[in-house]
């Protein structure tokens, strides 16, 4: 039975015989009301833990993260079937030294249970070995005070410790949940202290002597016993007892006995036969106990050095105690410690270490420990198939520290590296397991049997299913407008109404997602937030792909946790049934449909945009992708633009100042999408309700447009090219995204000018230059600064001279309120000057075909230019007024 280290306050767990009694009793008690559950420690048994843990873990309701040290992972891909796919399964590497905390965190949006001790994630470290663990709880209106630095450390650690992916940001989720229950509690506990290496070497961190007693056990210690002498000296005990067990204990004999004898101390051996695993450094002063438990051993990597100086990864904790942790034992003489010899140490190897392989859009993004000395090859076990089954996939070159793989591979699939020495034998690495982030952070939640199903071409099928989905909306805006900001409520769902979380709040983040997830279902949020609907997207968890080598025919939670029997699980696993889901999609069709159906669609689409202002962001992006959709099926005819107001509407309502920034992106390219089609409809020069329906929503939402993804994008206008054309082509999205995010009036009037037929182009930042055949080539240039008047300084040629440089031509200048004409339709060109005033500008100007109504300002004569226009030249960084010979 592994043992529990008591401390006044930090209440231990009754019957506690390892992590897993924590989690059951999470299980009885939290009614899936956990978020996270992290297993931090040197070595993982990813195999064990599947088939312990796993299932009991989420059914809790949290999303499950596991990470071991990376030189330590030796799992045997038979016991492993849902890793990367059920659950985050990753590495670290602490640049050489050892990853070596123990760490278990369960933690929902109201309590948390942390269990700081000396057991890895294995059969041993959970029951056969004797170990000492600390719980931390925090609950009702109370926590702990060493909370805030438990969660420090989790925030902080990426920063000395390489980790796979996704691993940095479950130790961000898990450090903001702690943070938030512990604000909002109070602090108890002052005296418990967690302690790490991380900035400082743990040494630093403990009292200084002298001390009445220091007694101290550890399964390792270093050569030479240099900690433990340091800690004797720190301390300077008047008392000294040092327990080992004899054949077990692996420690240097005589230095041991050297530093026993020094401080006149003396030695307990325990001769049981269970391995005591658990590290301890105890001391009493001034009629109090102390603790330090945790995962450092008595060596100069755990206690002496900090990370930065090459030390361990360690995590410790420092609490009062009632009495003695030290077991009963048998005192020997010191010097029987001369007879103990160090014990062989498994050697680490010294091979290709593969941090991690995760699913990305290109293939897999594969993660090496330390960059390649030599040129090595990566191979892949599809999940399918047997684990003994490898295939050569890519050549990996030295100095490679991570590298994107262009190959398909299913969550679960085996990875590994393989170097070939020069005499020709291979040196086969470590093996990871692909993940796949969407479905290994999926949570299993008790109101996922009750979450709406409706997929997208449903809504298109029939009408009266799209207009109950619209009453689902009406009732869920009556919600959300009766619920104060930041307090929680039932919708129409089932589910709970979600605010946005603040900014770096990993857990609200994924909370807020199943949150939105609850009032319109899984599909309709993936399909609002750009995310595929290819996959299986009713079912949060898809644990293990069916393969004939596996002896097992259903897994655990499928059959229990979901309530389906074993016909059920087959029936979904099914080949008919896994084509039929995975069947091509298709934009809806209402073109053929009736006049009557037409008119409710568009009816509709009327009644969801004048919802979309009262409605939260997810649902908000739905509506916008939801018009599209309608108007792309066809529910309005070609010739009619009634849906472009519309738009326009729905796509001012994204931003109403609660947009969590995690969803940005997919913010702005889908407002990126919506302004190129209303941009397609719009001409610019001129003022009609198409481009006012444009700019207003330009406008709105300009300052979103900055973190468009190109990803996004493609799936937002996917299946959109049959209804808008070029319009939806990823290059033309983003150049309208960049026109309004550059807010440059010159590439405005290039574009508006190209539109009225001009052949235009720019020179430079501030010059445009139209070439062509005009009789008034003035009037011409005045209406391209016309078009562009809004610039502080713009200027235009008009040029209608032929190849050989003879012909007419003018510029025209506008600085307000100033207007340089220079006139060359003759031999001399005449410069004139004009002063707008009032509402007048160039545009106006220019639509009247004439300068009558323009002030004239004098300068004398007219075949001079005069001081004002030499100077706007010079600030246009022009020598002559002159056109320049551009090339075809």
């Amino acid at each position: 039975m592994t043992e529990t280290a008591p401390a006044p306050g930090v209440k231990p767990p009754t019957a506690f015989a390892s992590p897993l009694s924590l989690i059951l009793d999470e299980e009885r008690t939290s009614g899936h009301g956990l978020e996270e559950a992290l297993f931090l420690s040197f070595t993982a048994d990813l195999g064990f833990f599947e088939e312990v843990a796993l299932g009991v873990t989420q059914a809790t309701g949290a999303r499950v993260t596991v990470a071991g040290d990376v030189s330590m992972a030796r799992n045997d891909p038979r016991s492993v079937r849902r890793a990367g796919r059920s659950y985050l399964a990753g590495l670290a590497y602490a640049d050489g030294a050892a990853f070596h905390p123990k760490l278990m965190v369960l933690a929902g949006p109201e309590h948390a249970t942390i269990a700081l001790g000396s057991g890895n994630t294995t059969l041993a470290g959970w029951q056969a070995n004797a170990e000492l663990w600390t719980v931390l709880r925090v609950d009702g209106d109370q926590s702990p005070a060493a909370i805030p630095d438990l969660a420090a450390w989790l925030r902080d650690l990426p920063e000395r410790v390489r980790f796979s992916a996704g691993v940095p940001q479950a130790l961000g989720r898990v450090s903001a949940l702690l943070d938030r229950l512990h604000r909002d509690r109070t602090p108890t506990e002052p005296q418990v202290r967690v302690v790490s290496s991380l900035r400082s070497p743990i040494i630093d961190q403990l009292p200084h002597g002298p001390v009445d007693e220091l007694a101290v056990f550890a399964p390792f210690y270093d050569q030479r016993s240099t900690a433990l002498g340091r800690l004797l000296e720190r301390f300077r005990p008047s008392r000294f007892t040092l327990f080992y067990q004899p054949g077990l204990s692996d420690l240097d004999g005589p230095s041991v006995a050297a530093l026993v004898k020094e401080y006149d101390g003396r030695v307990i051996s325990d001769n049981d036969q269970r391995y005591r695993h658990g590290k301890l450094v105890e001391w009493a002063a001034d009629g109090q106990r102390w603790a330090l438990t945790g995962s450092p051993n008595l060596s100069a990597g755990a206690l002496l050095l900090s990370q930065g100086e090459g030390g361990n990864c360690e995590l410790g904790v420092i609490t009062p105690i009632a009495s003695t942790l030290l077991p009963v034992g048998t005192e020997e003489p010191a010097a029987r410690l001369h007879a103990a010899a160090p014990l062989p140490r498994p050697t680490v190897g010294s091979g290709p270490l593969l941090l991690g392989a995760v699913r990305v859009s290109d293939g897999l993004e594969i993660s090496m420990a330390r960059p390649l000395s030599d040129t090595a090859h990566l191979e892949l076990s599809q999940a399918a198939a047997p684990p003994e089954t490898w295939e050569r996939i890519a050549d990996v070159p030295p100095g490679q520290a991570t590298q994107t793989v262009t190959a398909a591979a299913d969550a679960g699939s085996r990875v590994r590296l393989v170097v070939v020495g020069s005499d020709g034998v291979p040196s086969f690495g470590n093996i990871v397991f692909v993940v796949d982030p969407d479905r290994a952070l999926r949570r299993i939640t008790p109101a996922q049997s009750r979450t709406p199903a409706t997929r997208p071409p449903d809504l298109f099928a029939d009408p009266r299913l799209a207009e109950r989905f619209l009453g689902d909306l009406e009732t869920l805006r009556t919600t959300l407008t009766s619920t104060s900001a930041g307090v929680s409520a039932s919708s129409s769902t089932g589910g709970a109404v979600a605010t946005a979380p603040r900014d770096g709040d990993e857990d609200g983040w994924e909370r807020y997602l199943d949150e939105c997830a609850g009032r319109v279902g899984h599909p309709l949020t993936r399909f609002a937030l750009g995310l595929p609907l290819s996959i299986d997207t009713g079912t949060p968890f898809q644990d293990l792909l069916p393969v004939s080598w596996d002896e097992r025919f259903t897994d655990d939670i499928e059959a229990a946790l979901d309530e389906d029997d074993a016909e059920a699980v087959a029936a979904e696993h099914a080949p008919e049934a896994a084509g039929a889901e995975a069947g091509t999609a298709a934009l809806p069709d209402l073109h053929q449909a009736d006049q009557e159906v037409r008119r409710r669609y568009r009816r509709w689409v009327e009644r969801l945009v004048a919802l979309a202002p009262h409605l939260g962001p997810p649902e908000r992006m739905l509506v916008v992708r939801l018009t599209l959709w309608t108007v792309a099926a066809g529910a309005w005819a070609p010739a009619h633009t009634d849906w472009l107001p519309l738009l326009s509407r729905a796509v001012r309502a994204l931003d109403r100042n609660d947009l969590p920034q995690r969803i940005e992106p997919q913010v702005g390219s889908l407002a990126a999408v919506a302004l190129a089609v209303l941009r397609s409809h719009a001409p610019r020069y001129e003022i009609t309700p198409e481009t006012l329906a444009f700019n207003e929503a330009s406008q709105a939402v300009g300052h979103l447009l900055p973190a468009v993804d190109p990803a996004y994008v493609t799936e937002y206008t996917a299946l959109l090219d049959t209804a808008f054309g070029p319009a939806v082509d990823q290059d033309a999205v983003l150049d309208v995204a960049s026109d309004v995010v550059q807010d440059d009036p010159l590439a405005d009037a290039v574009w508006s000018l190209t539109e009225k037929g001009r052949d235009v182009h720019r020179h430079g930042q501030l010059l445009l230059h139209i070439t062509g055949r005009f009789s008034n080539p003035a009037l011409v240039a005045l209406e391209a600064v016309g078009a562009a008047e809004d610039a502080p300084l713009v200027g235009a040629w008009a040029d209608a001279s032929s190849d050989s440089g003879g012909g007419a031509w003018a510029l025209v200048i506008w600085r307000r309120p100033d207007l340089i004409v220079v006139d060359a339709r003759g031999s001399t060109p005449l410069w004139r000057h004009h002063r707008l005033t009032g509402l007048v500008g160039p545009r106006a100007l220019a639509a009247q075909r004439s300068f009558e109504s323009a002030a004239s300002v004098p300068h004398g004569p007219r075949n001079q230019s005069f001081d004002l226009a030499r100077q706007v030249l010079s600030d246009l960084r022009l020598t002559e007024p002159r056109p320049p010979q551009c090339g075809p």
